[in-house]
């Protein structure tokens, strides 16, 4: 479901982390796919292992995916109708077209020209069609602070991670969205993923309050806490 850069093959990264908690992007992807009736067509870009796949080709959907890093693709490969190890650009038009779900999570982030690669699906889709996208927030809270201590600092993972190669603020993933030809449906924002922190605020009832009382406030204040935001588009009849 997300990727950061290839490395070589059959050694998997680890800085891949499936996030789990109720109020993660991963978590709202899921429950927005769940909606999806039997028979419909998703094309999940960067399908990393296979989440995806994993729970919804047995229940009826039809999943296609791209995965560039080697390992990860081969382990995906077999709870998907059909997949590429490749980047986005690489695959025909042919295999992206058609689909009534398409599912880029964590992904626009690491290309250069992200408008265009979502412009690009978008004109192959029917209309109708539903696009779930995750970014991250630039403008949190936590970058916020760093920039008036004079640091912006690469890190392994999160919104800083080394891999990311473009930044979005609400507006500009707003601007971005429509700019590609869709409609915002839903637009929500995710919390920073405290559980991730540290395992008191997965394991302990007290730390899970936290957490839940962060994704209230984050809830409240969108653009300033947001760690993600998380939409669903459509692509007008």
């Amino acid at each position: 479901m997300t990727h950061t850069s290839a490395q070589a093959a059959g050694v998997l990264d680890i800085r891949y982390v499936v996030k789990d908690d109720p109020w993660s992007s991963h978590s709202i992807i899921r429950t927005w796919m769940t909606q999806c009736a039997a028979g419909t067509r998703v094309l999940d870009i960067g399908a990393a292992t296979g989440m995806l796949g994993q729970q919804f080709t047995p229940a009826g959907l039809i999943l296609d995916g791209i995965e560039p890093h080697p390992a990860w693709a081969e382990i995906a490969r077999p709870y998907y109708a059909s997949l590429i190890c490749g980047m986005l650009d690489q695959a025909e038009d042919a295999f992206l077209r058609d689909h009534q779900v398409v599912v880029c999570a964590d992904v626009l982030e690491h290309m250069a020209q992200p408008e265009q690669a979502l412009r690009r699906l978008v004109a192959l889709q029917p209309a109708g069609s539903q696009f779930l996208i995750s970014v991250p927030n630039i403008a949190n809270l936590w970058v916020r602070l760093n920039l008036l201590a004079g640091r912006f600092d690469y890190t392994e993972r999160g919104i800083l991670d080394r891999t990311h190669l473009h930044f979005f603020t609400r507006r500009t993933f707003k601007s971005m969205l429509l700019s590609a030809g869709l409609v915002v449906a839903e637009l929500r924002a995710t919390p920073i993923p405290l559980n991730l922190v540290h395992p008191f605020f997965e394991r302990a009832a007290g730390g899970r309050s936290v957490h839940k009382g962060l994704a209230g406030c984050t809830a409240a204040w969108p653009t300033v806490l947001g760690y993600q935001f998380v939409a669903k588009a459509i692509k007008p009849v």
